[in-house]
Parts: C-alpha cells; sequence; structure tokens
C-alpha cells in the first residue's frame, strides 16, 4: 500500500503544463525580484542565479514535483490576494530560489548563502520512493479555517483533510506518568527528577547514534547526566538499570514512545487524489458535530502517497494585520 507522492493535478492557466508554469511564474519572479532590485547587474550575478535555478529545477523535475511547488504556491497567492499576511519563509525552505521566485518564500537564499540541498536534494529519493519537500506556511491564525476550506472547494471536500495526531509519553513524561501513578515520591522530587530530563530534540543526534534497542531519553540522561541522577538511579557497569528508584525507571523507558492522547493536528493538512475514506480510516473528534478528520499522522499519510502539507495559524500575523488595519485608518 506504500506509494510514491500522488500529487493532484494541478490546472494550470493556457493549457499550460506544470513545468512550463512553474518556469513562467519563475521568470516573472526573476524580473519582479532580481532585476529591478539590481540582483543580476552583471553577467557574474546573471551566472550565479542561473546556474542555482537550473539546478534546482534538474532537481525538481528529476523527482517530478512541479505540482507540489503549484499547490503550495497557489495557497500563499489565495492568502495574499484575500489581503491576509503570509509568513516570510520558515526554516530550511527559505534555501529554495525557486520558492523565493514563485514568491512562496520571502527571503532570497542566495543573498544568505542559504543552501538548496539543506532544503531538498535528490539523495532522498530511491526507485521505490519519492521524498516530498517540507515547506511550511504560516498563515493568520484567524483565517486557516478559510484556507482549509479554499483546498476544498479546489481539490474536493472529499479529498481534502485535517490529520490525526498522537501524544506519545516520551522521556520526560513517561518517569514523571510512572511516579505519579505510583506515589513513588513528593512532587518537588517529581520535578527534580523531571528537570535532568531532556527533550528529545535537544539530542535527536546523540540518540539517532545509540543502538536502537537502548535508544531511550531517559537510558541517555542515567549514562549523561549519571552524577545528577544518582541519588535516584544510575547504570552500573555491567549497563544495567540500579538505584532507589530502578523499577520506576525499567518501566517509564518501556513505556516511552507509547500513545497516550489522540487529537487533531495543529498544522497538518492532507490532499489525496482518492476520497480518503476509501484510502484511510477517518475518525471523529470529540465534538460530534465536527468534520471527521483523516485517521492516520502525517509520515503515515505521506508513505500512502498522499500530499502532507503544514498551514500553521500564526497569532502574530494577526495581530500585525490589527495593527496595520489601526495605522491605515
Amino acid at each position: 500500500i506504500l506509494h510514491k507522492p500522488m500529487l493532484p493535478k494541478f490546472e494550470c492557466p493556457r493549457g499550460l503544463s506544470e513545468e512550463k508554469y512553474l518556469t513562467e511564474l519563475c521568470r516573472q519572479g526573476w524580473t519582479k525580484l532580481l532585476k529591478k532590485e539590481g540582483k543580476v547587474d552583471t553577467e557574474e550575478d546573471v551566472q550565479k542565479y542561473k546556474d542555482r535555478f537550473e539546478e534546482e529545477l534538474a532537481v525538481i523535475k528529476g523527482a517530478d514535483l512541479f505540482g507540489y511547488f503549484l499547490i503550495v504556491h497557489d495557497i500563499i497567492k489565495f492568502v495574499e490576494d484575500s489581503g491576509w499576511l503570509s509568513g516570510p519563509g520558515r526554516g530550511s525552505a527559505a534555501g529554495c530560489l525557486i520558492s523565493y521566485l514563485m514568491g512562496i518564500t520571502k527571503i532570497d537564499p542566495l543573498e544568505y548563502d542559504l543552501l538548496f540541498s539543506r532544503f531538498y536534494n535528490a539523495g532522498r529519493n530511491t526507485a521505490d520512493h519519492v521524498s516530498l519537500p517540507d515547506i511550511d506556511m504560516d498563515v493568520p491564525g484567524r483565517n486557516r479555517d478559510d484556507i482549509i476550506t479554499y483546498l476544498k472547494e479546489k481539490y474536493g471536500t472529499e479529498k481534502v483533510s485535517q490529520m490525526l495526531t498522537f501524544g506519545r509519553l516520551q522521556g520526560r513524561s513517561a518517569i514523571k506518568e510512572v511516579l505519579r501513578v505510583f506515589n513513588a515520591c513528593s512532587f518537588a522530587e517529581m520535578n527534580a527528577i523531571t528537570k535532568l530530563i531532556p527533550n528529545e530534540a535537544e539530542i535527536s543526534d546523540q540518540l539517532a547514534e545509540m543502538d536502537e534497542e537502548d535508544r531511550s531519553i531517559i537510558r541517555w540522561a542515567l549514562i549523561n547526566k549519571s552524577k545528577d541522577l544518582s541519588d535516584f538511579c544510575r547504570v552500573d557497569d555491567d549497563g544495567k538499570i540500579a538505584g532507589e528508584y530502578s523499577e520506576f525507571f525499567e518501566l517509564a523507558i518501556r513505556l516511552e514512545g507509547t500513545f497516550k492522547t489522540q487529537g487533531k493536528h495543529a498544522a497538518g493538512v492532507v490532499i489525496s487524489k482518492e476520497p480518503l475514506n476509501k484510502v484511510c480510516p477517518m475518525v471523529s473528534q470529540r465534538d460530534k458535530d465536527a468534520e471527521k478528520i483523516a485517521g492516520l499522522e502525517m509520515a503515515d499519510l505521506e508513505a500512502l502517497g498522499h500530499v502532507k502539507l503544514d498551514v500553521l495559524g500564526i497569532n502574530l500575523l494577526d495581530k500585525l494585520m490589527k495593527i496595520k488595519e489601526i495605522v491605515n485608518g
């Protein structure tokens, strides 16, 4: 059931192919953003931007991702045509010149020496698998539902949906849950212990270097913060968990990654070529009147070939729009 990306066909104007339409949008951006800003006044500058454009276009063409960029461009265009603010570009997506020329991002990657390969590269793909780029779109929080409605009207209500996410017991939350359930210590002691357990994002590279069977945030903390945690638990010379709280730490390690809660993903939206109720479970939310959402997480939906987009509602954009409204009277 796994599949390469099954992008919905993007309807291009004047019967243009997706590749030709994307190239036309980039040509318009070249004139508006590079020529008028004086960034390609010399032959050397022209060649520099041309080389980068051709490099990116070849990678995008090799993975047949023209439709993905056109879908994202269309969303940003809808936001801006509606008079709303969009974010200038988040994370590695700002390293793509084609996104800049299309107006998806507002940052010239060559001006700031940003790498396209950090955003996307052909090495992510194999004959059996093509990885989609990840362009996070920042939009006003109060208009996010309007954008999702627009996508449903464009691609079909039954083919567009928000998606499920699970809350997992990870590291700090796992040990806290075990200590709480067993009433093992006071809240002050519990907080002292959990404060010593890092968040996964802080040590993700170091976790990746651990053997898979030993890969645990709590075990990492016991090894790397042994002095701080020694009053509660430790790893002995044989690699075994020992100490006064050893049974609780062992149980917490076994529980790491366990699903605890289920809810709607704050940003994820999925677009499918097929009606979603035919390709994945659809689940109800707590509000019985609310629409059902795709009952798989984003990584699973993408593995099945469906297009996952991150449309992030940013309250700061609402405030900036309000300020602009007041200033303009």
